[in-house]
């Protein structure tokens, strides 16, 4: 690797430059996984950067130990990404060459060279990833608030027949990636893809947006998603996924880009989150407007949203089974 020289400052020169306390800047490389420097070492250039952001998340009111916790949160993150960069060169091109005669001499001239090309592609496209979902989360904030101050001047009406969201998660993702690993894990959630794509057309709804370990699809009404739903929820299993966890929510939405923006999609999403494994649920307004006797209906009582501001009633959807 060719580092860049040390800068002439010190940490702690630097720290009082940006007017923080030194031992923040320190403990930001404890954040980011590495051993803090001691105050009177040389600083890099890349610690000027991140001094710079530290500092404006002081000036907008973050606490040190919010900033800790972003660094934290960005590290982690970057580390799982390079390791699963990693995992996949040395399965999918080195192990192989190697079991084919290639030499250790050459397999690290040419990882070498591989790394050459593709870094400041991978950094170039992490960037572009990074300022579109980015995009979208502002977005959606300025949607939800927007909708919040119409609501409190009285101008926010509520229409008989709205747009349906759909969320589709997989039931313990998350640990199926720490046991069998990100390549596993997105074998899964590409099957998922496949077969919750298939049910959202059919029954007139799309995709919207994939998140890993599942996705949003939007519906033109309540029956149409809650059969969908239902669908996906019994065809997970029977294809050999893990289950489902669903939640739904009508409302307005606003479209931009291709995207979905608004409360209804952040309330669809905190229904996923509650939801649990087979559970499809809604709430009792969505529910409201289901249109099919073929549903049945479980109340689940008042439930508290993140980022909800009064409590929500949910149901729970299910088949409706005929009694012999």
């Amino acid at each position: 690797w060719e580092l860049p020289p040390r800068l002439d400052r010190t940490y702690r020169r630097l720290a009082g430059e940006r007017g923080m306390p030194v031992d923040l800047l320190l403990a930001i490389h404890r954040a980011i996984g590495f051993v803090p420097p001691e105050p009177d070492d040389l600083a890099g250039p890349d610690d000027v950067v991140i001094a710079d952001l530290a500092r404006i998340a002081l000036d907008i009111g973050g606490s040190e130990d919010a900033i800790r916790r972003l660094f934290r949160v960005y590290a982690d993150n970057l580390r799982r990404l390079a390791l699963a960069e990693a995992d996949l060169y040395i399965e999918q091109i080195e192990r192989p060459s190697r079991s084919a005669g290639t030499s250790e001499p050459e397999l690290m001239r040419r990882g070498a060279g591989v790394g050459r090309d593709m870094a400041p592609l991978v950094k170039a496209t992490l960037a572009a990833i990074y300022e579109r979902h980015r995009q979208h989360v502002w977005a959606q904030h300025s949607v939800e608030t927007a909708e919040a101050v119409l609501e409190r001047a009285g101008l926010y009406q509520r229409a008989e027949r709205t747009p349906t969201i759909c969320f589709v998660d997989l039931t313990g993702y998350t640990r199926l990636t720490e046991e069998q690993g990100d390549e596993a894990a997105a074998r899964l959630a590409s099957r998922l893809a496949t077969l919750v794509d298939g049910v959202a057309l059919r029954h007139g709804g799309r995709p919207v947006r994939w998140l890993g370990d599942g996705g949003m699809f939007l519906f033109p009404e309540a029956t149409a998603a809650v059969r969908a739903a239902l669908e996906m929820s019994e065809g997970a299993p029977a294809a050999g996924l893990p289950t489902t966890h669903i939640g739904i929510q009508s409302g307005p939405v606003v479209f931009q880009d291709g995207d979905v923006y608004g409360r209804t999609v952040n309330v669809a999403s905190r229904i996923a989150d509650l939801a649990e494994a087979g559970d499809v649920l809604t709430t009792e307004e969505t529910m409201r407007q289901v249109e099919d006797e073929q549903i049945d209906w479980e109340g689940i009582g008042p439930a508290e949203l993140q980022g909800v501001a009064d409590p929500v009633t949910l149901h729970r959807a299910s088949r409706h089974v005929s009694q012999p």
